[in-house]
């Protein structure tokens, strides 16, 4: 049985920090810290290139040190979903992974991919499978056309978007259990919606950053929602499915680009 998807913050946090590290705008002491506060641990499975990669495991400063050691070319998050494999290219285990887990990170020619590492009864970690990727899969994102605050700016917009269409889309059949703080998952939705995303580098943008927390906000409250089907009638419950599948995409879309933007232009020296 596969473990569930962890919480994709961790994929989020894992890409600004490796830029930032890379970019100089960030010690690996300060990255390790920061990554190590959001889970009992962290470590990376079977990274190539490695003596025994297969099986190896490295401590997370390790795998840091080997992912900005040849100040890395690109690094990118991937939140990808069944039908919507945003930022994947290609097929192959990395693919099927990143899909499985909801979330990986590519470093140039290599994808991570998080899952559950529990070890015990009260040790919650992530452990990063390691995959090797073909050029395909690997390619860096296309240079900046546009400067990277308006893509923000331009991402946010949309996501208000999709957030106010959702929600005109569910009031006439099934407001009450569309609002978190009236569905039987209340709790847990506002909850989510409170939760504030684990710290981003100093450098980071102040609109990235706050598109980041609404969108990982969102997700996690979409999460609770989407489990909480409730009594509607069959025609409310395919509206309802189809208003969150949309606005699932689109908090999707809203994080890759809270973190890939500002990646992209640290490592590009245009930030």
């Amino acid at each position: 049985m596969p473990s569930p998807p962890v919480d994709p913050q961790f994929a989020g946090l894992l890409a600004a920090w490796t830029a930032a590290t890379a970019a100089r705008r960030a010690t690996p002491a300060q990255a390790v810290a920061a990554l190590e506060s959001t889970a009992d641990g962290h470590v990376v499975h079977g990274l190539p290139g490695r003596p025994g990669s297969a099986s190896s495991e490295l401590s997370l400063a390790d795998a840091l040190a080997e992912f900005v050691g040849d100040r890395p070319g690109a690094v990118r998050v991937a939140f990808p979903a069944p039908g919507h494999p945003l930022g994947l290219s290609g097929a192959g285990p990395f693919t099927s992974s990143a899909l499985l887990a909801r979330s990986a990170v590519i470093v140039d020619g290599v994808g991570l991919v998080p899952e559950v590492d529990q070890r015990g009864s009260s040790y919650r970690g992530v452990r990063w499978r390691a995959f090797e990727l073909d050029v395909v899969a690997s390619a860096a994102a296309p240079a900046f056309g546009v400067e990277p605050a308006r893509i923000i700016e331009q991402t946010d917009r949309a996501l208000r978007r999709a957030l106010r269409d959702a929600t005109e889309a569910l009031e006439d059949v099934d407001l009450a259990r569309w609002r978190p703080e009236a569905s039987s998952g209340g709790v847990a939705a506002a909850a989510a919606l409170r939760a504030r995303l684990r710290a981003l580098p100093p450098s980071w943008p102040v609109a990235a950053r706050a598109l980041a927390e609404r969108s990982i906000a969102l997700w996690r409250a979409l999460d609770v929602v989407s489990s909480d089907d409730g009594a509607a009638s069959v025609s409310a419950s395919a509206v309802r499915l189809a208003a969150v599948r949309e606005l699932s995409h689109a908090v999707r879309e809203a994080a890759m680009a809270a973190f890939n933007v500002p990646a992209g232009a640290l490592l590009a020296g245009v930030a």
